[in-house]
């Protein structure tokens, strides 16, 4: 506790006796000097070495042992050098001036020495203060949560003032608890909660007369933690000097707690906003996009019903086409929502494996070869392209979104181009068409989920085939963008992470294979 409540001390003293006892010698140590020289120097400049030895001592020892080596030396040189010498009688009114102007300046030298000397302990005093806030800032910055905050005003109240502590938070009911981590070595133990809670429903300090204080940390007429702790020897209150050094650390922590709380804050103000404004798309988009097959359906199959015994062959198939068709559209709907919300959440594990790029393209294309007819697919993919470790059925998820958009947003008849290409770290995969192409400055968006360049459109579809792409792909390590290309449309480009594909040994394959 002594060597930390330092901090705001007074200078170090020297040993009383000691600081005297140079005060008597400085003296005799001028006598012994000055003693072989008195036939070379003036009275005057015998003077001046007893002034540098007061001035030397009010230096090093303070106002007491100046004024006393003053005193002592007027007797020693009206003794030794002042005519007549052997005795204490002075007959020069000039020796007498110089000896009073000696003592008078010893005094103010002294006096001049303290003062200079005090304002330079309250520099450094001030120094060890601002350092010390500076490391509490620094560490109360990094601190992300209650519990680290707590742990480092913890930390840095005991090394500062040798005092253990703890900080005390409310929980949902209002009432204050001990941390549920564990505690430091240092952390108070045994602090009586119903004190600590009337501080805080107070908002003012309690002290149960056991060097045990509660100071309420509070900002804005909030309390926001309390702070119980123990002083071993004298209270603070009793320093005004660590006492303001104690309440700057207490405003530190204060503030760090309120901006723990303003960000929580922050984060649920923008969660909910986000969650309003996905709930309203996604019931927008539903409410558009489900209706459509829905109306379509209820139709078809009451023409079915009312007509089941006049209506041809034919046109119950078409009716039962309808039926179909408009199913699997709400059906896709339904599973592009599904999906988005399980990778959203984190829900969805990948289940890689080592594929060929061209038998997942290859896949893609045969699913939506309904979609496609009358429109050109033509493909560029290299025989030399390696391995990717990718799980199979998601990726070709995103090949089959990305066509479909393609169908979608182009000139019906307008060829699609699948191409791939290997780079230095990644495998490229590139969809591109040629229709109008993307709106500088939307590339970004068409990502966000719900979004939809063309929402008043009779183009089916509510904004999360894209923002499911992203998804998939990054879940991969993988990156996916679009621009557009010179003579072209809309460029979708997916880039793979490679990886060290597996050896193969053939030796152990024909042997398998025998």
């Amino acid at each position: 506790m002594e060597n930390r409540l330092s901090l705001l001390a007074k200078r170090p003293r020297v040993y009383p006796l000691r600081r005297y006892a140079w005060g008597m010698a400085a003296p005799l140590i001028c006598t012994l000097i000055s003693w072989p020289l008195r036939n070379v120097l003036g009275e005057a400049s015998i003077l001046m070495i007893y002034l540098l030895g007061v001035f030397l001592v009010a230096n090093h020892f303070g106002r007491g042992a100046s004024m006393l080596a003053s005193l002592l030396s007027a007797p020693l040189f009206a003794f030794y050098f002042a005519r007549p010498i052997f005795s204490f009688a002075i007959s020069d009114l000039e020796n007498i001036v110089g000896l009073g102007v000696m003592i008078v300046v010893a005094n103010l030298t002294s006096n001049l020495q303290d003062r200079v000397r005090l304002q330079a302990e309250l520099a450094r005093q001030r120094e060890r203060c601002t350092k010390a806030l500076y490391r509490l800032s620094q560490a109360l910055a990094e601190a992300g949560s209650q519990q680290a905050i707590a742990n480092v005003a913890i930390q840095h109240i005991y090394d500062q003032f040798g005092a253990a502590s703890v900080l005390l938070f409310a929980d949902e009911h209002g009432s204050l608890v001990y941390p549920d981590a564990e505690p430091l070595p240092f952390s108070l133990r045994g602090v009586d909660l119903a004190d600590a809670q009337q501080a805080f429903q107070l908002a003012k300090v309690q002290h149960n007369g056991e060097a045990l204080f509660y100071y309420p940390l509070m900002q804005s007429q909030t309390v926001l933690a309390v702070l119980a702790i123990r002083f071993e020897e004298k209270p603070i209150d009793s320093d005004p000097q660590l006492s303001a050094f104690f309440d700057a650390f207490c405003s530190l922590i204060t503030q760090a707690l309120e901006r723990l709380h303003l960000a929580g804050q922050a984060r649920e103000a923008t969660l909910q906003a986000e969650t309003e404004s996905l709930r309203n798309a996604l019931l927008s988009a539903i409410s558009h996009d489900l209706r459509t097959p829905l109306t379509r359906i209820t139709g078809a199959a009451s023409a079915l019903i009312e007509s089941d015994s006049e209506c041809p062959e034919e046109e119950k198939q078409d009716l039962g086409k309808v039926i179909l068709e408009e199913a699997q559209r709400m059906s896709d709907l339904t599973s592009k929502i599904l999906n988005m919300a399980r990778l959203s959440s984190g829900e969805i594990i990948l289940h890689p494996d080592w594929n060929a790029v061209e038998e997942i393209v290859g896949s893609a294309l045969t699913r939506l070869d309904k979609n496609l007819h009358g429109r050109p697919v033509r493909t560029q993919l290299p025989d030399s392209l390696p391995l990717v470790w990718i799980d199979a059925v998601l990726l070709e998820q995103v090949l089959v979104n990305l066509i479909e958009n393609a169908t979608k947003y182009t000139p019906a008849g307008s060829p699609i181009d699948i191409s791939a290409e290997l780079l230095p770290a990644t495998v490229r995969l590139t969809v591109s068409d040629y229709g109008a192409g993307i709106p500088k400055g939307l590339e970004e968006k068409l990502f966000d989920k719900f979004y939809r360049h063309e929402t008043e459109t009779q183009t089916s579809g509510v904004g999360l085939g894209l923002a499911l792409c992203r998804a998939i792909i990054e879940a991969h390590g993988g990156a996916i963008k679009v621009t557009n290309l010179t003579g072209k449309g809309a460029a979708f480009m997916i880039d793979l992470p490679l990886r060290e594909p597996p050896s193969l040994n053939w030796d152990e394959a024909e042997a398998s294979d025998a």
